[in-house]
């Protein structure tokens, strides 16, 4: 008959040589449960085989259409609304933008995005093309891409 296992509530402190390696520790405590010595060490290993030299692996090609400005980018403070409830700005293109919102917006949807900054007010037509949860607590938050239907003008003297 085997030995029964440790209590698993009990604490076990383990402290290894600089020297040692975890195989090492695993070892030990393999042993240590069986009641019998440690395995032997083992010779270490011999590092892999240098790589073969070959092309670099392709580019992510950068599928963007505009330059993207993340909100800290803007002299002026920008809001968002979309159907009445607000919107947090993540980036702003001249074709788009990716917000967060506690509302989910359906892809494919038409809205109205109201863009407020220096007390200049524009409403952009705007398709929703995704949108996903991206956080869950305490509330929930949507992450939503937008696309606009008219090109936004980004180089505004008050932007």
């Amino acid at each position: 008959m085997s030995d029964p296992l440790p209590d698993p509530d009990e604490e076990i402190v383990v402290k290894l040589p600089e020297e040692a390696s975890l195989d090492d520790l695993i070892a030990g405590l393999e042993a240590s449960w069986q009641g019998a010595t440690p395995a032997p060490q083992s010779p270490p290993e011999q590092p892999p085989p240098a790589p073969v030299e070959g092309p670099p692996p392709p580019q992510r090609q950068e599928r963007r259409g505009a330059e993207r400005k993340e909100p800290h980018e803007f002299k002026a403070e920008l809001r968002l609304a979309v159907a009445g409830f607000p919107m947090r700005l993540v980036n702003l293109s001249s074709t788009g933008l990716l917000a967060e919102t506690n509302q989910r917006l359906c892809p494919g949807r038409t809205v109205d995005v109201f863009l407020r900054y220096g007390g200049v007010r524009k409403v952009l037509r705007a398709t929703v093309i995704r949108s996903s949860m991206h956080a869950v607590a305490p509330t929930p938050v949507f992450r939503a891409a937008l696309q606009f239907e008219d090109t936004l003008a980004l180089q505004d003297a008050d932007l």
